[in-house]
């Protein structure tokens, strides 16, 4: 499947300091790479980009698709200054099938368009998805686009219209339906998109699809640039954040990363290294053993944790998603707790010299090891099952192991704190093992 999206706009209510307005940053990319780079992520790879204002600015920063995995065609629209109905109208040569249809300044989550994508269109109809939150708080009733709707079928569109039940996101699975309609519309004079979906809209051809609770903002100006930003540092949390995570990590966490964003040096594995750094520190100065040097690592294992955040809340941000980037982090977190505990144990050796030490350290590190071998599949359990929606369930992770060690070093009560670790992990390992073996009781094999 085709995407086609629509960027020939002026974009006059945005400071023009970043004009034209697909090339608005947000984060380290462009309004319009984040459309291009989240349609990818369902799998679409071909656009066709239609320009208008400042055409040649964004064919030269975008190129041809090469630099984001994908193949992009660029449509010239000398008539950009009429409507965005003309220059959907515009693309009817080069589109002969479904395709998704596209805002430049529209922003959504790759969901909408993974579910759209599976709708059947063998009855010709084109699909508008609708948000029927009309209290929404990321859209402007006077600026939005309305729509009465009937069932699932689109009665009445338009922004001045007196009677809706649902919000226009712009976002549209389309059959070449809409060049006849958009032809009819233009032939009265009636340049909007939404002339052209009202013509749909009377002959029963246009339908609607509820994603309501999903992402989507429209970029339209200022106080929504603001909104928009907001949003995806918010979303960045991830639903299976542990509680130190979610309290004390993330809010921190997810400032630095909206500020690293806009650096194109700070990529996620840059950050990484340097997370790992931090541990090293850690484990360095509680090596040492004086309780002064067991406060700096404290400290240090805490900050480890909040920038152990910050390489996948980059990631997220600047679609940087790498295998690679995925197991290095892994593996790195496996040795920086490794040398954490093994300088935490040798702390106490130095305050207490005798073997009982070494094996809490070895329980405490072998619980630590099982409680991330354990963690991707118990995840994805409760991930299933939406228990964290019923707060069913407190997530033992990293979060909380680094900060019991940030506490434990605080309070100087470093072997007290090897002997929590070891318990806790230990426990919490044995009991995911019986939900996963619960939950895999009738799996069976081919």
């Amino acid at each position: 499947m085709e995407a086609l999206i629509i960027a020939a706009g002026k974009g006059s209510r945005l400071n023009h300091r970043f004009s034209p307005k697909p090339l608005l940053p947000i984060y380290g990319l462009r309004l319009i790479e984040r459309i291009i780079l989240t349609a990818k992520l369902v799998g679409i790879h071909r656009f066709k980009i239609v320009v208008g204002y400042k055409a040649d600015e964004i064919m030269k920063t975008i190129g041809s698709g090469e630099k984001y995995g994908v193949r992009i065609e660029y449509i010239v629209n000398p008539e950009w200054e009429k409507g965005n109905g003309v220059s959907v109208s515009k693309a009817k040569q080069y589109l002969k099938g479904d395709f998704i249809l596209l805002m430049s300044d529209h922003l959504f989550d790759e969901s909408i368009l993974k579910k759209l994508k599976q709708i059947d269109l063998d009855d010709g109809r084109c699909i508008l998805c609708v948000d029927r939150n009309l209290d929404g708080n990321h859209f402007s009733l006077e600026d939005v686009t309305k729509v009465r709707m009937e069932e699932d079928s689109v009665r009445n569109i338009g922004k001045n219209i007196d009677r809706y039940n649902a919000i226009d996101t712009g976002i549209f699975l389309c059959t070449p339906v809409i060049f006849e309609a958009l032809e009819e519309s233009i032939s009265k004079g009636e340049y909007s998109l939404s002339a052209g979906n009202q013509v749909l809209s009377k002959t029963g051809k246009l339908r609607t699809f509820d994603i309501t609770g999903d992402f989507w903002i429209d970029v339209d100006d200022g106080i929504s640039l603001k909104k928009a930003r907001k949003i995806l540092v918010r979303n960045l949390v991830k639903l299976t954040d542990g509680p130190i995570a979610k309290s004390l990590n993330r809010p921190i966490s997810t400032r630095i990363s909206s500020k690293l964003a806009d650096y194109s040096i700070m990529t996620p594995n840059l950050l990484t290294l340097f997370s790992f750094l931090l541990a090293l520190l850690s484990a360095a100065f509680f090596f040492l053993g004086t309780y002064a040097w067991i406060i700096a690592g404290g400290v240090m294992a805490q900050l480890s944790s909040v920038m152990d955040g910050c390489d996948g809340e980059i990631a997220r941000l600047k679609f940087k998603y790498s295998q690679f980037g995925k197991w290095l982090d892994r593996i790195l977190d496996r040795y920086a707790d490794s040398f954490i505990i093994l300088g935490m144990t040798h702390a106490c050796w130095l305050a207490s010299p005798n073997k009982f030490v070494w094996l809490v350290g070895f329980l405490a590190l072998t619980g630590t090891f099982l409680n991330s071998y354990t963690a991707l599949p118990y995840d994805e359990e409760i991930l299933k099952k939406k228990l964290w929606r019923k707060r069913r369930w407190i997530r033992v992770g990293r979060d909380m192991r680094l900060f019991i060690i940030f506490v434990g070093a605080l309070l100087n009560q470093l072997f007290f704190t090897l002997i929590l670790l070891a318990l806790l992990t230990n426990i919490e390992s044995i009991r995911r093992l019986f939900i996963l073996r619960n939950a895999y009781k009738y799996v069976q094999k081919d």
